[in-house]
């Protein structure tokens, strides 16, 4: 495998980075993150688990996860094993998006993904191959930074895109099957969190609900999903804060308590933590992008 690359692009007129054929141990891995970027990533080899929108995956070569902006997610490598991937960082204000087809949409990738909350494509060897040469190809034309190295490289990512939503189509529900990392009461309570974000969900509840010791989850907890549960509470209800800003017109308020903020001081202190600007900034910056 060739010496990890590592590609960043992160300016208005090209946000976009590329990470290729990185191995990354436990100890070199981010914690539980959210962005407002798109991710592509593509397993060469070893072994670990994704954790995606509260769903566990076994990570082996030829997989390919697909990362919707706003979801929360963790890579924990197997520290015996570690997974070689090549990663793909952009934003979606970068992709081809006039339709000339009514029923596609090069962003429905992703989209999909999110809808049927499965975020893995398995590839055949062909597909793998295919794939990998794609992934040289931005790689060299990155490096190179050559005329129009830039649009070769977003070209190329298109192409990917494509490819992989005829492949998705093609899968059988059968594909979907999440993995056996981590006790089953992390993942019972994780669905618990989503059916009851706007209640104030303290540790003691979520403890008893779990029917372990408060010292017994907090561990646990951080072991498992990578974030202590105030810090992967906060970022769930920020992404639905974010969804509702823009999806609908209620109030400010409104949103912070059915997002289950203790007070309208404690929603803006939390929000633009994260997203350095106040809750009605973000909807009046980001519902003129989308009208546009």
């Amino acid at each position: 495998m060739k010496e990890v690359q590592r590609i960043s692009n992160h300016h208005l007129l090209f946000p976009f980075s590329f990470i290729f054929q990185d191995t990354k141990s436990p100890q070199r891995e981010l914690s539980e993150h959210v962005h407002d970027y798109y991710e592509i990533v593509y397993v060469y080899s070893g072994k670990g688990t994704f954790f995606i929108d509260d769903i566990f995956y076994d990570m082996k070569q030829g997989d390919v996860f697909i990362i919707p902006n706003n979801i929360i997610h963790r890579a924990i490598p197997d520290k015996d094993d570690p997974v070689t991937s090549t990663i793909i960082f952009f934003s979606p204000t970068i992709i081809y998006n006039v339709l000339l087809d009514d029923s596609f949409s090069y962003l429905s990738l992703f989209e999909m993904a999110k809808r049927i909350r499965n975020y893995r494509i398995p590839l055949k060897p062909e597909n793998q191959n295919r794939l990998e040469e794609q992934l040289l190809t931005i790689n060299q034309e990155t490096v190179k930074n050559e005329l129009g190295s830039r649009h070769a490289s977003l070209l190329t990512v298109h192409q990917i895109i494509l490819d992989l939503i005829r492949i998705q189509m093609d899968q059988k529900p059968q594909l979907m099957a999440t993995n056996t990392y981590g006790p089953d009461w992390v993942k019972e309570i994780l669905v618990y969190i989503n059916q009851n974000l706007s209640h104030p969900l303290t540790l003691t509840e979520l403890a008893k609900e779990a029917l372990v010791s408060p010292s017994h989850f907090s561990r646990v907890f951080k072991q498992t999903t990578g974030l202590g549960l105030t810090v992967y509470l906060n970022n769930k209800r920020v992404i639905k804060a974010k969804e509702l800003l823009l999806e609908t017109n209620e109030s400010v308020s409104f949103i912070a308590e059915n997002c289950g903020f203790e007070s309208m001081t404690h929603f803006h202190r939390i929000f633009k933590k994260h997203m350095d600007i106040t809750p009605a900034q973000y909807r009046k910056e980001n519902k003129k992008i989308q009208k546009f």
